[in-house]
């Protein structure tokens, strides 16, 4: 298997930061010095072979294929990331982050000032993708969102869930934030600002909620069991475990959220209480990003995360509201996945041929040879598996 040197995949991009602030009047005035995300163009009208890009197993195993062969990875690094982020990580690093922040003032300050520096200190095994870390108060609520496409702090918070990335979530949050929250059983003082912060493929948001009372005795490994993944995001506030409303330990929730919820997500909540992949092509989609940009080959994950947006600005409506449930009106959670890992393998794909890493007919090729059962999986699992 060769290896090759990749000039960075990557564009030209600054930080920007966007507040979406909402008083207790609810005021829709949006904070925004956010620039447009439009100021790079790429093309999306490569030539495709219609019957492989139509089923999008076909593409991931191609582009997995082509990379394997080209030395940019290998495929037990594409498992190794599939299994850290279905296993290890979770929202345990972002729990043991804000639980360190709860015992110690200093970190705290120096978590709110300078993020990025402050994760190091844990020496996680996965970057901190530029992190925004933003502390609830008594009279200030924090809640994230991305309305662009689904962007998430991953290496804190694991695998994000479903209902983060419906197209209802990602719109409303901003537009009605309390009543969001109400649904997930999340009702707010009138008195408490509700800020809403918006990510982008340059920013990652995560929220320090506010330590539970009755804590005090707790040490920081068992404060970190009482944070869960959706306090973090802004839809949760914590309990004590004495003050806890189910019978549960309060930790119980650590990889999911509010229980028994009321309203628009209620059925996409608990389905993936720890979140995973609901098909293989799914994990590999996933897993092939994630391969590229931790083996050093120049995989920026800002501009990979910029097509994802885009991919997701150009899916037809016709192709969400064709997967609507005649009867709650919304989205399914298998759909809402579907949709967002074939938006993931296109924006991977654009990303390889915009820096000419492969090219659209080496891709359609490969597709069609693992469409016709010319090759199949397999040579994942018995070929050449290291670089």
């Amino acid at each position: 298997m060769k290896n090759r040197e990749v000039t960075t995949m990557g564009d030209d991009h600054s930080d920007h930061e966007r507040d979406h602030s909402h008083d207790n009047h609810d005021s829709h005035d949006n904070h925004d010095d956010h620039d447009s995300h439009d100021d790079h163009e790429h093309s999306h009208n490569h030539p495709h072979d219609d019957e492989t890009f139509a089923d999008p197993r076909p593409r991931v195993r191609a582009i997995q294929s082509l990379l394997v062969e080209e030395g940019l990875i290998s495929t037990d690094s594409v498992d190794e990331a599939i299994h850290a982020y279905e296993e290890d990580i979770g929202p345990r690093n972002g729990a043991q982050v804000v639980a360190r922040a709860w015992t110690d003032p200093d970190y705290r300050e120096r978590l709110l000032a300078e993020p990025e520096a402050a994760i190091e200190e844990f020496d996680f095994d996965v970057g901190t993708q530029h992190i925004r870390v933003k502390a609830n108060t008594a009279d200030v609520h924090n809640v994230v969102v991305c309305t662009l496409c689904s962007c998430y702090p991953w290496s804190l918070l694991g695998l994000p869930p479903t209902w983060y990335k419906t197209p209802e979530y990602r719109s409303r949050t901003v537009r009605e934030p309390r009543a969001v929250l109400a649904e997930f059983g999340l009702d707010l003082d009138d008195d408490v600002a509700v800020n809403v912060w918006d990510s982008s493929s340059e920013i990652r948001y995560m929220v320090l909620p506010c330590r539970p009372e009755g804590t005090d005795d707790l040490t920081e490994a068992e404060l970190a069991e009482l944070v869960t993944r959706d306090a973090m995001i802004g839809v949760e506030r914590l309990t004590g475990p004495e003050t806890a409303d189910s019978g549960d330990e309060a930790g119980a929730a650590a990889d999911g959220g509010t229980a028994d919820p009321t309203g628009a997500f209620a059925e996409l909540l608990g389905v993936d209480a720890e979140p995973t992949f609901r098909t293989p092509w799914q994990a590999r989609a996933f897993g092939v990003a994630v391969a590229l940009y931790d083996g050093g080959t120049g995989f920026d994950w800002s501009a990979f995360q910029r097509r994802l947006i885009a991919a997701v600005e150009e899916t037809p409506s016709d192709v969400v509201d064709a997967t609507v449930d005649d009867d709650t009106d919304h989205l399914n959670g298998s759909d809402v996945e579907r949709i967002y890992y074939e938006q993931w393998g296109e924006a991977l794909e654009q990303l390889l041929l915009d820096h000419d890493v492969l090219d659209a007919d080496r891709i359609d090729g490969r597709a069609a040879e693992f469409a016709a059962g010319e090759r199949t999986a397999a040579e994942f699992v018995e070929g050449e598996r290291g670089h």
